[in-house]
């Protein structure tokens, strides 16, 4: 007993008076729940480490049968100041948890671990996020197809359908769907094809485009049914 596992806090529920049970995404286990007593006290010695985003070290007995694991301690490895300071990626730090939340996958610790770290410190942070959602769309099985038409695959492609699951070319799209910048769609394949390890040489293919994050969330709420109510909160700064 006495199992020590670090994590971040990917989302936090109310319980009771003064509790909280909270969901931290790690590398053991993928994602477990946590009952927090007494969080919302003011004399808490965990409240500190079980906010949202924090990657901490918590203390428990691990028994796999049990829904709900009880914390006994928690200490704080790292913050994420600089994102708790900005609004905007604090929407996009909200919005990857909400996707973690609902994944539940071990790989996702390392995706959002990446994703935290590198969110902290760039100027293009929906660089950041479209390459988070083109990673996760790939790790669940529903990355769209960018090699050609996904009809007929001829690379004469001038749209791109949520419905069919990618490029069409102006054969098969017969003027549904309204014809897209080729640059748009340049990017749009970039991104479905990068990876973090190569993310210095994507900085300079103007990636940090809020249209690629509607198109890879569109595809993501359509074909996963995941729910994304904090996504409201990035349409709302962009729109």
């Amino acid at each position: 007993m006495n199992d020590r596992i670090d994590g971040i806090v990917v989302n936090q529920i109310d319980y009771k008076e003064n509790d909280q049970i909270i969901s931290i995404i790690n590398k053991q286990y993928g994602k477990i729940s946590l009952y927090v007593k007494g969080y919302k006290k003011i004399n808490s010695k965990n409240a500190s480490a079980c906010q949202l985003l924090d990657y901490s070290s918590f203390l428990l007995d691990y028994y796999p049968s049990k829904n709900i694991q009880v914390l006994k301690s928690a200490s704080l490895i790292e913050q994420f100041n600089s994102i708790k300071q900005d609004y905007q990626k604090i929407a996009i730090s909200s919005l990857m948890c909400e996707i973690i939340n609902q994944t539940d996958s071990v790989y996702d610790f390392d995706l959002l671990m990446n994703s935290l770290t590198l969110l902290e410190k760039t100027d293009q942070p929906y660089l950041i996020l479209n390459l988070f959602l083109a990673q996760q769309l790939r790790q669940i099985g529903i990355a769209p197809y960018v090699d050609g038409c996904v009809i007929c695959n001829n690379n004469n492609i001038e749209t791109i359908s949520i419905s069919d699951g990618g490029f069409l070319c102006r054969g098969c799209n017969e003027g549904q769907i309204e014809k897209m910048p080729v640059e748009f769609l340049k990017k749009f394949r970039y991104i479905n094809k990068a990876s973090f390890d190569k993310y210095d040489k994507l900085l300079s293919l103007d990636l940090n485009d809020f249209k690629l994050t509607d198109m890879l969330v569109d595809i993501m709420v359509n074909y996963s049914g995941i729910k994304l109510n904090s996504y409201r909160l990035l349409t709302n700064i962009n729109y």
